[in-house]
């Protein structure tokens, strides 16, 4: 075989080689994606905020207002992260919760392959509480969650969301 050959057929292989090493590299590289609940609950001190600055100003019912706003938040955050609110003044407080309940499951059988899918619901539940003191406390599994009640209206919020095991939870 000719020398001359050998060589190009092995600096072709050696190039292939090299883009095939660049390709699998840019691949496998990822950017880890930002946690959304930070800038979930950054928005959601702004909105809340404005909802009550819009009901003192006209004069109506905030209490309404935060119901109709929160249900409606919970919409736009999405599935997949527990939401609770705590709204109203130093007598009267509500405790809205938000959360993904798991309904069933779907599974389909295909030879020795089985294909599975959780069904889930997303519930909004909210209660009131008369107040006595000037603290609330919210316990949600064995964290404690203390707000210190304000003269007027108040509105505090938790955030929890499970990302690849590990929770991450936002208040105000």
């Amino acid at each position: 075989m000719d020398k001359r050959g050998q060589f190009y057929l092995l600096a072709a292989i050696v190039i292939v080689g090299i883009i095939i090493g660049f390709s699998t590299v840019s691949n496998y590289s990822k950017q880890k994606s930002s946690i959304r609940i930070y800038d979930l609950g950054e928005e959601l001190g702004i909105e809340s905020g404005q909802v009550i600055e819009h009901g003192v100003y006209q004069q109506k019912n905030i209490d309404n207002l935060l119901e109709n706003f929160t249900a409606l938040y919970t919409e736009y955050a999405g599935e997949g992260k527990e939401l609770y609110f705590v709204f109203g003044d130093e007598e009267e407080v509500s405790v809205a919760t938000y959360s993904d309940v798991v309904e069933g499951e779907i599974s389909v059988n295909i030879g020795d392959k089985k294909f599975g899918e959780t069904i889930t619901k997303q519930e909004y539940k909210k209660e009131d509480y008369s107040i006595t003191g000037d603290e609330i406390e919210i316990d949600i599994g064995e964290t404690k969650h203390k707000f210190k009640l304000k003269s007027g209206e108040n509105f505090y919020y938790i955030i929890s969301q499970d990302i690849e095991g590990e929770e991450y939870v936002v208040t105000n």
